[in-house]
């Protein structure tokens, strides 16, 4: 893919080693309305080149991010902007929102901070093949 085709992808980059993370992974498998979000492992070389190329970019340790086919969003706001893209009951979710960032990003931490002792057995779905952005 070229890099203007990339810049209109919906991409998900996550930590390919977390167990919580490959369970959503899987969650937004089988809960987006159509099959358009790429996947990315953040420690892979499409990762890097691709979000080295975003000035917004700044590499946090346990942080998740979207693009969104024209900006990058991080931690709780990531999460909160990947709902309009999955079906279902994810709606209450949107609740989110009400929350100020800084709040929201508060919760992220922490969970993100306990996600490897929580979930220890890291599942990879093998639909994500077929998904993942290509360098």
């Amino acid at each position: 893919m070229g890099s203007e085709m990339l810049s209109k992808q919906v991409i998900l980059f996550y930590d390919g080693d977390c167990p919580l993370c490959n369970r959503v992974v899987t969650f937004i498998l089988n809960h987006e309305k159509e099959s358009e979000i790429l996947f990315s492992a953040l420690d892979t070389a499409a990762a890097n080149e691709f979000l080295s190329k975003l000035h917004s970019y700044n590499r946090e340790e346990d942080t998740v991010y979207f693009f969104d086919g024209n900006q990058l969003y991080s931690k709780s706001t990531a999460v909160l902007k990947l709902l309009p893209f999955l079906k279902g009951n994810v709606f209450v979710l949107r609740l989110g929102w009400f929350f100020p960032k800084g709040l929201r990003d508060k919760m992220y931490d922490e969970v993100a901070k306990r996600r490897k002792r929580i979930f220890k057995e890291c599942i990879v779905d093998i639909r994500l093949a077929k998904r993942l952005l290509q360098s």
